[in-house]
C-alpha cells in the first residue's frame, strides 16, 4: 500500500463535490461540505475551479435556515457532450447526450455481417454522424460491443460475429477521433446504464439479465461492474439447466439455459406449440412462423397456450437468477432483453421460482424489475463509463 499522492488527494476530492452536485438538480457549498466531510474551505476552492472549468454554475439563491441564503449550484449539462454506441448483431446504433444522459441526436447503421473492417467501417459510419452533430466539445466516446473486452484496455479479445479478436479498439478510434475512447461488453455496460439512469439508481450492488439471442448478466458489486478474472464474468446463459437430454448449444455443451430460455429457444418452442394448438392465438397468428411480436400479443391477450411457455421460461430464468442470489446477493436485479417485451407473466415466473428456490434469507429482500431504458440500455451505459472515467461521477 503507498500513500496517495497530492494530486490523486485532489482529484479524489474534486470527484467526490462533483459527484454531491450532479446528484442534485442544485445544492449549495455547506450541502457540499456537510455530505463528503471535505472543509467549506476546500469545498469553495474545487467548485471554483469546476466553475472555472464551465461544469459547474451558479443557479440563484436558495431558503434560509435562519441566515444568509445560500447560493444554488447546478451541473452545467450542455458543457460538454458525450457520445454512446452499441455494436448490435443488427446494426450498430449510437447517440449524443449532454453530461445528464439526455439524447440530444441518433445514428443508426444496419450491421454489416462480413465483421473485420466491415464492422469497424459502420462502427465509424455511425460515430462520424454523431461527432458532425455534437453541440459541445465531446468529453469522450463509449463503445458497447458484444464478446470478451478488455475494459482497461479497450482491447476486443475475441468477438465471433464480428471477426475481431485481439483487436486494439480504443487505439484504433481514438487516433481517428482525438478523444478518450472507453469500450467494454455490451452485458456490463446494460448493468451500468441501469445503475447510472434506469431502474439500478441508487443502488450499489445489481445484476442485470440480458435475455435476446442469447442471456448475459452485468453484475455491479459496490458500484463497479464486476468483470471477473478474464473479463468473462456474467456468461450465465451456459448454466447447464437440463442435465438430462439436454438440446445441444452453440458453446459446444449440452442443456444450457441458453436452449431453453433465450429468443431463438421460445420461438422454435412457441412455433411446436402452435401446431399442437390449432385452436390457440398463437396458430392463428403464425403465418408461417411465429415471431417475438406475435408471442406478446398472444400474452397481452391472455392465451393460455403462450402464458404456459412464457411460465416455463420464467421458471428456466427464474432458476439461473435464483443462483445469482444465492451467490451474490444483490439488492436488485433487472431483467433486460428482447424478452423483457413479454411484461408482467414473465418476471412473475421468475418472481416466483426466486423465492421458491433461492435461499429465503436471500430472496425475500430481493428486488426483480424490469429494465426502464429499453434498446438504449447499452449505449446508455457507454456514456456512463465516459462520465465514470472522466469526470469520476458514480
Amino acid at each position: 500500500m503507498q500513500k496517495a499522492t497530492t494530486q490523486q488527494v485532489k482529484q479524489h476530492n474534486q470527484s467526490l463535490v462533483l459527484q454531491a452536485i450532479y446528484r442534485q438538480e442544485t445544492i449549495s457549498r455547506a450541502a457540499i461540505a456537510r455530505q463528503t466531510g471535505l472543509t467549506r474551505p476546500a469545498v469553495s476552492q474545487i467548485v471554483g475551479e469546476l466553475m472555472k472549468a464551465g461544469l459547474v454554475a451558479e443557479v440563484g439563491r436558495g431558503k434560509s435556515s435562519g441566515g444568509k441564503r445560500p447560493t444554488l449550484l447546478s451541473l452545467v449539462a450542455d458543457a460538454y457532450n458525450v457520445i454512446g454506441v452499441d455494436i448490435g448483431g443488427i446494426s450498430t446504433t449510437g447517440a449524443v447526450t449532454d453530461l445528464r444522459g439526455r439524447i440530444l441526436t441518433r445514428a443508426s447503421r444496419p450491421m454489416d455481417r462480413r465483421g473485420g473492417e466491415a464492422a469497424i467501417d459502420t462502427l465509424c459510419a455511425v460515430l462520424d454522424t454523431l461527432v458532425a452533430g455534437a453541440s459541445s466539445p465531446l468529453l469522450g466516446i463509449g463503445v458497447s460491443t458484444p464478446g470478451l473486452v478488455d475494459p482497461a484496455g479497450g482491447i476486443v479479445r475475441y468477438a465471433a460475429n464480428l471477426r475481431w479478436q485481439d483487436f486494439d479498439l480504443k487505439s484504433r478510434l481514438q487516433e481517428r477521433y482525438s478523444v478518450p475512447v472507453y469500450v467494454a461488453n455490451d452485458t456490463n455496460l446494460a448493468a451500468l446504464g441501469e445503475r447510472f439512469f434506469g431502474a439500478g439508481c441508487g443502488v450499489s450492488n445489481m445484476i442485470i439479465v440480458m435475455i435476446g439471442a442469447g442471456i448475459g448478466a452485468g453484475v455491479i458489486i459496490n458500484d463497479e461492474i464486476y468483470h471477473g478474472s478474464d473479463g468473462a464474468a456474467g456468461e450465465i446463459g451456459h448454466i447447464p439447466l437440463v442435465l438430462e437430454d439436454g438440446i445441444p448449444c452453440a458453446c459446444g455443451r449440452r442443456g444450457c439455459l441458453e436452449t431453453v430460455a433465450s429468443e431463438r429457444a421460445m420461438l422454435a418452442r412457441a412455433q411446436r406449440l402452435a401446431a399442437e394448438h390449432p385452436d390457440s392465438l398463437l396458430n392463428a397468428l403464425s403465418s408461417p412462423d411465429v415471431s417475438g411480436e406475435m408471442v406478446v400479443r398472444a400474452v397481452e391477450a391472455g392465451d393460455a397456450t403462450a402464458l404456459a411457455l412464457v411460465q416455463e421460461i420464467g421458471n428456466y430464468l427464474g432458476l439461473a437468477v435464483a443462483i445469482l442470489v444465492n451467490i451474490l446477493n444483490p439488492q436488485r436485479v433487472v431483467i433486460g432483453g428482447s424478452l423483457a417485451g413479454l411484461g408482467e407473466p414473465l418476471l412473475a415466473a421468475i418472481r416466483q421460482t426466486v423465492q421458491e428456490r433461492a435461499l429465503p434469507l436471500l430472496s425475500k429482500d430481493v428486488e426483480i424489475v424490469p429494465s426502464s431504458l429499453g434498446s438504449d440500455v447499452s449505449i446508455l451505459g457507454a456514456v456512463a463509463q465516459v462520465l465514470t472515467q472522466e469526470l469520476g461521477i458514480v
